[in-house]
């Protein structure tokens, strides 16, 4: 399941609307319209981005070991030349 971008677009609107009055003119201001954009962007993306797992299973263990093989051979070609 992914992201819901329509979901997100429409809940992030909310709380930018009912959000503080944007006052950028000083350090304060713009601190705190950076704050709110910030943490209103986190809030939606959790409600909207389901969290997913990584699967690790033994096809990557296996490459892995396969990779390792290969670099031996290679390396033993190698010292050969």
């Amino acid at each position: 399941m992914g992201t819901n971008w329509e979901s997100f677009k429409g809940d992030l609107r909310d709380p930018l609307d009912r959000g503080p009055e944007m006052n950028m003119k000083n350090e304060a201001g713009l601190g705190l319209s950076v704050q709110w954009v910030q943490q209103s962007l986190i809030s939606v993306y959790e409600d909207n981005c389901p969290l997913r797992l990584v699967k690790t299973g033994r096809q990557t263990l296996k490459w892995a070991v396969e990779l390792e093989s290969l670099r031996r051979g290679l390396r033993l070609l190698f010292n050969k030349c």
